[in-house]
């Protein structure tokens, strides 16, 4: 069941190893915007950093990519993000949506291509992927 529609910005996390993309919307939910990465040290840092975001940029909502395998089951890397959302909410009281990102990493590097950002710049295709993986979240609202 999806939740009803939200007025206000809404800040997406495409959660990795090694860096965490982050996108947002506009207030109305019918944009949205790769802004950037976070390079992820430790997972406590990562959730202080992006409740530091969520504030700066006045999210009502966070949207995390869950990666499920390619048949939609949960696997060792759908704990690891469910880890880091117990973490996440432990600094940031904002409520956290799980959307599938299955592919998004490939419809990111896709997006750079055609618009001519191949090789991208490290951390663009985690910004992108978030993007995409918030279009999903916010398209299935509607």
């Amino acid at each position: 069941m999806m939740p009803s529609m939200q007025s206000g910005r809404i800040l997406a996390l495409d959660y990795g190893r090694v860096r965490i993309g982050v996108a947002v919307c506009d207030p109305l939910g019918i944009s949205t915007k790769a802004v950037g990465f976070i390079p992820r040290r430790s997972d406590d840092q990562a959730a202080r950093t992006v409740s530091a975001l969520a504030r700066q940029e006045r999210a009502q909502a966070i949207v995390i990519g869950l990666p499920l395998h390619a048949h939609g089951d949960a696997g060792a890397n759908v704990a690891q993000v469910r880890a880091f959302v117990s973490k996440l909410q432990q600094h940031c009281p904002l409520t956290v949506h799980e959307v599938d990102e299955r592919h998004s990493s490939q419809e990111a590097e896709e997006a750079l291509r055609a618009e001519g950002r191949w090789p991208a710049a490290p951390g663009d295709v985690d910004a992108k992927a978030a993007a995409i993986i918030l279009r999903r979240y916010l398209d299935g609202e509607r």
